[in-house]
């Protein structure tokens, strides 16, 4: 017992000292201010494309990405935790036994330096204790029989807040019940993303943990019934809105609808609406064949598989499809004027020979100031869509017949080198009479600016096709984010504690009354001192008050005694 005494009481000691808690508490922040400015569990390649690479791998090493679960902050909240527990262990029998013992006397030479006391001279002293105990009835009361040289001096002891250190052992034990909470939710809860189309079920969740992605089932199975959203007029989503139900062995248990910030709750997990995207969508692709007979053919594909063209080694990887492209179409400086470009579909094309990159094929032709300038699309040789490029194709492939068009025209151009401007105009009504031979099209002009532009730009296109969306049916998922917290509730209770402790170490003072009774000639004498452990100018206010109550109560029991 000797020797753990000599090993263990120095460490618990050191352990739970100020200095070790304060010191503990500053990593414990500033690793909390780390964690909330640099977003946690990102995809790798962000951070990469933020940070660079030095950067990124020296954060990396440090686990900086995934720092809450790192050895380094649990260790930080552990030894906090066992700061805490130390310092209580250490002070709270100190704290228990300082506020029940009370000494009932007061020495001369203590009193002298006091700054709160008066005398008081009564007649009675029978009538002078009992005016006292009467008259303040908020103070805990005890006496104390003191034998002297002259005769038995009497003391009385007043108290009001005496168990304001609970204050102090409410808030180290609130704080040690937080950090126990967060301990609880690092080691046993989980937060993940779950994507879920309409009409289709799902259980296991995804979540990044440190650089690698983890998965995650679920006791139960989410179905998306329904998913819808609205939108503002740039295009921002304003709310959406999934109806999903619970299932456990194929049985439901429960279908309700969440937005954003309105969870469901169900069995300690809280599922959230996070995020919607597209859920697999059909879409008719209409390919523009690049060949001398300039074929048209219509396929259909769904997002997020590959259309491998037959006739090509081109394919076509499905990447997402958008209802609505929202563009602000002011010139600089001049009011928003936001317009919908109308339904696209997104895909990356390869083939041998090409580079592979990001296209967004639109379904409808590029129109401004009720001109049509033709289908345009944006290519991005990144593969991110922040670095989308728009091309424009001259033709409006959304009308066939501008297609055949081109296609007769290009077939009658006279490839001798001599041809005149005539001679190309001669070929281009030719052609303008061989697809519309009864009628001419509107906004000849344009059409004509159309089919040049499409002249220049598409024989040097790489790819064997062109990619048009023709048609779509869309399909939806919506994206949840599924967490369980087992230290929630448990972080609640502490804080509510915490409170209340503050509460007490703040507003509740320890203040102490001596009254030394003591026999005179003419009566009994009071020699009344005061202290208080906080506040002492709201104190002095009170122990004036004091003398007066004092002094008011007695002389009521002497006219109602006189009375009597």
């Amino acid at each position: 017992m000797s020797f753990i005494n000599k090993t263990f009481k120095p460490i618990l000691t050191r352990l739970g000292s100020m200095p070790v808690a304060i010191l503990l508490l500053v990593l414990l922040a500033v690793a909390s201010v780390i964690g909330t400015v640099l977003k946690q569990n990102q995809d790798q390649a962000d951070y990469l494309h933020q940070f660079g690479p030095t950067w990124y791998w020296t954060f990396r090493s440090l686990g900086l990405f995934d720092m809450y679960h790192t050895w380094w902050f649990i260790a930080i909240l552990a030894l906090l935790m066992f700061s805490l527990a130390a310092c209580l262990l250490r002070n709270v029998p100190r704290f228990i036994k300082e506020m029940k013992s009370r000494k009932g006397t007061l020495s001369d030479s203590a009193r002298k330096h006091m700054e709160h006391k008066f005398d008081l001279n009564l007649d009675n002293k029978a009538k002078a204790i009992a005016t006292i105990k009467a008259s303040l009835p908020d103070w805990k009361w005890m006496e104390t029989k003191v034998q002297q040289a002259d005769g038995e001096v009497l003391w009385l002891r007043g108290d009001k807040g005496r168990f304001h250190k609970m204050g102090y052992i409410v808030v180290h034990t609130a704080m040690l019940i937080i950090l126990i909470g967060g301990w609880m939710s690092v080691q046993f809860g989980f937060r993940g993303n779950m994507a879920v189309p309409e009409n289709a079920k799902e259980s296991e969740i995804s979540f990044l943990k440190g650089t690698g992605i983890e998965y995650l089932k679920m006791p139960f199975e989410i179905r998306c019934d329904d998913f819808s959203v609205n939108f503002f007029s740039t295009g921002a989503p304003s709310e959406f809105r999934s109806t999903l139900t619970i299932l456990e062995d194929g049985k439901e248990m429960m279908t309700s609808d969440i937005i954003v910030n309105e969870p469901l709750y169900y069995k300690g997990v809280r599922i959230y609406q996070a995020s919607f995207g597209d859920g697999g969508s059909m879409v008719d692709l209409n390919l523009f064949r690049l060949t001398k007979k300039g074929n048209l053919d219509t396929v259909k594909g769904q997002i997020y598989t590959t259309f491998e063209d037959p006739y090509s080694d081109a394919s076509l990887e499905l990447k997402d499809f958008r209802p609505y492209n929202i563009e602000n179409m002011a010139e600089a400086g001049k009011p928003k004027d936001f317009k919908d470009m109308g339904p696209s579909v997104d895909f990356v094309i390869r083939g041998k020979g090409l580079q592979p990159v990001l296209v967004r094929s639109f379904m409808e032709p590029f129109i401004i100031d009720d001109q049509n300038q033709g289908t345009i699309m944006m290519i991005s040789k990144s593969g991110d869509t922040r670095d989308f490029e728009s091309y424009s194709l001259g033709l409006d492939f959304s009308d066939p017949k501008e297609w055949q068009l081109f296609q007769a025209f290009v077939h009658r151009l006279p490839t001798d080198d001599k041809a005149t401007q005539q001679d190309n105009l001669d070929a281009f009504r030719a052609a303008l009479d061989e697809v519309y031979p009864d009628e001419r099209p509107a906004n000849l002009p344009m059409l004509g600016n159309r089919v040049i532009q499409a002249l220049k730009v598409l024989p040097d296109m790489p790819w064997p096709f062109v990619p048009i969306l023709k048609d779509y049916d869309q399909k939806y998922y919506t994206g949840l984010q599924v967490a369980k917290d087992p230290g929630m509730d448990v972080v609640w209770i502490g804080s509510g504690l915490l409170v209340f402790g503050l509460c007490i170490m703040f507003y509740v003072a320890h203040r102490k009354v001596w009254i030394k009774v003591s026999d005179v000639q003419d009566g009994v004498a009071l020699q009344v001192t005061g202290l208080s452990n906080r506040n002492p100018i709201a104190f002095e206010q009170e122990f004036e008050d004091l003398e007066a109550q004092i002094k008011t109560a007695y002389e009521q029991r002497n006219e109602q005694g006189a009375s009597i």
